[in-house]
């Protein structure tokens, strides 16, 4: 990972989609590389490898509000921060409708966790680094990055979503947001999680937790889930370290929810009680929240 690093090694940007809300409408236009965009003491640079090959690079700079590029060898495109642009695919999360960017629910997760709503991202590739399948790496890049205080959503009642035995239920209140989780699976048992979601709690109990899967010994992904998470079967778990946490997969699934709300541009405050949650689940449960504030 690289920090402050140069850009020579980018490459020169000349075909850019103008960014316009709820709508990805090319236009020709000529713009300087993004060493030119931004102070050079204030950009972050990360790269990786993808979870689904590959890899990419990622540029982050100060905005006025927030600005998501995605750059590769057919051109280039902004894609706008709407909850109806984002879909689940293979059990992660697509950004984008004819131009998509996949598996981006850690970094949202991290500017959701760090209070960061206003950047400008600029993505070469059309996948976010996977790294080890947390989003610490993102925190470490970001954790001084300029925070904003972030508009809240004005809810007075109850929202639930529902799916057999998976539910979130969310209760307003006036101050901050705490998440209930709870996870329950017959190859790890019943793992609970009450947290208030703050910074430091983001950074320290929830920004290192790894993706997860549940399967068996007959996977053929086993062998090349380390290092990108952990693979759960009824005989072991197989890691390419030590669990972090002795409840690493439920505190995963809170990384994943403040991923997926993070495209509401604002924050929630009350209680949130959730079991056996899924990236369906949370997207539907995000709709229902923006279909009240519409």
């Amino acid at each position: 990972m690289q920090r402050a690093g140069s850009l020579q090694t980018l490459p020169r940007i000349k075909d850019i989609q103008e960014f316009q809300p709820g709508s990805t409408i090319w236009c020709l236009r000529h713009l300087p590389d993004c060493i030119k965009i931004c102070d050079m003491e204030k950009k972050y640079i990360t790269e990786g490898v993808c979870l689904n090959g590959g890899s990419s690079r990622v540029c982050f700079n100060p905005a006025e509000n927030f600005l998501f590029y995605m750059h590769n060898n057919r051109g280039s495109i902004s894609i706008p921060l709407d909850y109806r642009n984002l879909s689940v695919e293979n059990h992660t999360i697509t950004f984008g409708k004819e131009k998509r960017v996949r598996v981006v629910e850690h970094l949202f997760s991290t500017l959701y966790g760090l209070n960061i709503f206003n950047i400008r991202i600029d993505l070469y590739g059309d996948e976010l680094p996977f790294f080890d399948g947390s989003s610490r790496d993102f925190v470490k890049l970001l954790r001084d990055f300029p925070g904003q205080k972030a508009a809240v959503f004005k809810i007075r009642k109850n929202i639930v979503v529902q799916d057999n035995d998976s539910f979130i239920l969310f209760e307003p209140g006036d101050a901050q947001l705490f998440i209930d989780m709870e996870l329950n699976h017959p190859y790890i048992g019943i793992q609970k999680i009450f947290l208030e979601i703050t910074t430091e709690n983001y950074i320290k109990e929830i920004s290192p937790a790894r993706t997860f899967v549940f399967t068996d010994e007959s996977d053929p992904r086993i062998k090349k889930l380390p290092p990108y998470g952990i693979g759960i079967t009824p005989e072991k778990i197989y890691s390419s370290e030590p669990l972090r946490f002795p409840d690493e997969p439920v505190r995963h699934k809170v990384l994943d929810l403040l991923g997926d709300l993070y495209v509401l541009r604002k924050k929630l405050y009350g209680r949130i009680r959730a079991k056996n949650i899924s990236h369906k689940l949370n997207l539907e449960f995000v709709r229902q929240i923006a279909s009240i504030a519409e």
